[in-house]
């Protein structure tokens, strides 16, 4: 019955899917990890602005990021290959005149998270069961922690979305020895790891069919080396190129293992208790999750990789949780393998449905404070710098270096203040402080400059000094 009605149920959980995403969509660019969304979305708003420029992606931040010290005035936004920027421009000039920036760079993760659903049912079917293929869907649309990262303004969903398609394609290639499969793969594969470079180790499962298939003669195979270069080539033109533009590299050396955590004590409580454990799976699905390692079978490889994954990117795992957005598929299939195993009595069946109730409310309780804007003050403070201020104006905002102030006010600037303020007039044109901070330092700002504006929330500072008699 399940089989025969397979594309209506996985059509009913990719509408449903689609529903919850919708929750608090509107919020402005000021809810958790605000920060990174900021950076992301003004490299598309500068899209907008000035035009398309591929190669060299701006955002508003100017000051220095990158392990050099080397400040930045041009705005050079080099980490990862806007490709999630010119999907965000194309569906916001299509929708721009219904509906903001912001609305279309969440919604661009959403479409992107509804195909990795899509994509998921196909590889999890071909390789289980119908019903384990929806579960798996299911899973992955509905986990409390992916329903939030996957409406945020950040790249790692289509990321996700363009390695499934890759796995998907390089599985079908082994399938059938057809190699327009591969040719699609490589395809997707190099636009995965242009996106975020970390989907190389998400493709280690392709390299596994190649081994398993070939085993020592896959390093005579012309497809083999085809594919191999498909996936690095990209990736290393792009890095050559950004190494032109030093002061637009952020500093990420230290996401390998910068405070020394990795496989200490505390990494493991981090990755496995708290995140896994309990933020993803709410407790309650470590019990299917755990039966589905117990039943793997083709999907071990992808397991392995995201153990790789995640060891080697220990500080970057343990300070950051959306860096575990890619080990959700896995995750979700493990979820889907384990209640289907166990779901062979009607007791157990019960024992499942409950374990998976309270997976959800439980990482519900623990994901629903991500959607909160604790600081309104950012938002109102940009809506009134926007109206004062030039449109070319420098500002200096500081907020600890966190770029969301700065995005708010939709002008170019420093999130921090590092120099002495004349610097920074003098050296890169700041004309303007804007602050909802009220300590020394925006006191001694607010004394010695005309203020334009201000309110119990924020200050509004031209960094003229006024005549005074």
């Amino acid at each position: 019955m399940i089989a025969r009605f397979q594309y209506l149920i996985l059509a009913f959980i990719l509408a449903l899917g689609f529903a919850v995403r919708l929750y608090k969509i509107d919020n402005p660019i000021a809810d958790w990890h605000s920060w990174r969304q900021a950076d992301t979305s003004s490299v598309t708003r500068n899209f907008v602005k000035h035009g398309i420029d591929l190669l060299r992606p701006r955002y508003d931040n100017l000051s220095y990021v990158s392990d050099s010290g080397i400040y930045n005035p041009q705005g050079y936004r080099f980490v990862e290959f806007p490709l999630f920027n010119l999907a965000h421009y194309t569906l916001y000039s299509l929708i721009s005149n219904f509906y903001s920036l912001e609305f279309a760079g969440r919604m661009t993760s959403i479409l992107a998270s509804l195909v990795s659903a899509g994509l998921l049912f196909t590889i999890t079917r071909r390789h289980a069961s119908v019903f384990a293929a929806l579960l798996a869907a299911a899973v992955y649309l509905f986990l409390p922690y992916n329903i939030y990262f996957t409406r945020v303004v950040l790249p790692d969903p289509l990321m996700v979305t363009l390695l499934l398609a890759a796995l998907n394609f390089s599985d079908l290639y082994f399938t059938t020895s057809k190699f327009r499969y591969l040719v699609f793969s490589a395809f997707f594969g190099g636009l995965a790891t242009l996106v975020k470079p970390t989907a190389l180790f998400f493709l280690l499962p392709a390299a596994w069919q190649f081994w398993q298939k070939f085993k020592l003669r896959v390093f005579r195979h012309s497809h083999f080396w085809f594919f191999q270069l498909a996936l690095f080539l990209p990736f290393f033109l792009w890095r050559s190129w950004s190494h032109r533009f030093p002061e637009g590299i952020p500093s990420s050396l230290w996401l390998l293992n910068g405070n020394g955590i990795r496989f200490r004590p505390a990494f493991f409580r981090w990755i496995f208790g708290e995140r896994i454990g309990k933020m993803i799976l709410g407790s309650w699905g470590l019990l299917p999750f755990s039966l589905g390692l117990a039943s793997v079978g083709y999907f071990a490889p992808w397991v392995i990789a995201a153990l790789l994954y995640l060891f080697t990117f220990a500080t970057g795992n343990v300070q950051h949780d959306y860096y575990q957005i890619p080990v959700i598929p896995i995750v979700s299939i493990l979820v889907a393998l384990g209640a289907v195993h166990f779901s062979s009595t009607w007791p157990k069946r019960f024992l499942v449905a409950v374990s998976l109730i309270f997976m959800v409310a439980f990482a519900w309780y623990d994901i629903k404070g991500n959607y909160q804007v604790n600081h309104w003050e950012i938002v109102h403070a940009g809506a009134a710098a926007d109206r004062l201020l030039p449109a070319d104006a420098i500002v200096i905002a500081p907020y600890g270096f966190d770029t969301a102030l700065l995005y708010q006010i939709n002008r170019r600037g420093f999130p921090a203040v590092t120099l002495p303020i004349k610097d920074f007039k003098d050296r890169y044109g700041a004309m303007y402080y804007v602050s909802v901070n009220f300590d020394d330092q925006t006191t001694a700002v607010m004394t010695k400059y005309t203020v334009l504006a201000q309110t119990p929330e924020y200050v509004i500072v031209k960094l003229d000094e006024p005549i005074r008699p």
